[in-house]
């Protein structure tokens, strides 16, 4: 539930800083949480977090990696993107890549709200 929350809250400064403009949360319960991103350019991520032990022992294992290589936004890239799964691509960010860079500032927020 926190996870959502935090997602939820998002302002759109944040949403802009994390470069994550547009999201859907596809599944979130109490085991797993699936959230499809997509950049400005509509490049689609997905976040993929399992949550695995009891309520005051609960690990969080989390991912968050592009799905292809064309943006979304050209038409039939889901498919193309198919055909195109050997070219290897990366997802540059500020300092490191991108979903390194998202991860930890969600991290981040994330311990904020557990704290208060």
């Amino acid at each position: 539930e926190a996870l959502v929350q935090v997602l939820n809250d998002l302002t759109p400064e944040r949403k802009s800083k994390l470069f994550i403009p547009n999201f859907e949360i596809s599944q979130a319960s109490s085991k797993k949480v699936h959230v499809l991103t997509w950049t400005k350019k509509e490049w689609l991520d997905s976040l993929d977090v399992t949550f695995v032990g009891e309520s005051d022992n609960t690990i969080a294992k989390a991912s968050f990696y592009a799905t292809g290589f064309l943006p979304t936004s050209i038409p039939l890239a889901p498919i193309a993107n198919i055909a195109l799964f050997f070219i290897p691509f990366a997802s540059p960010g500020p300092g490191e890549m991108l979903q390194t860079f998202r991860l930890r500032a969600l991290e981040g927020l994330l311990r904020k709200q557990l704290e208060n």
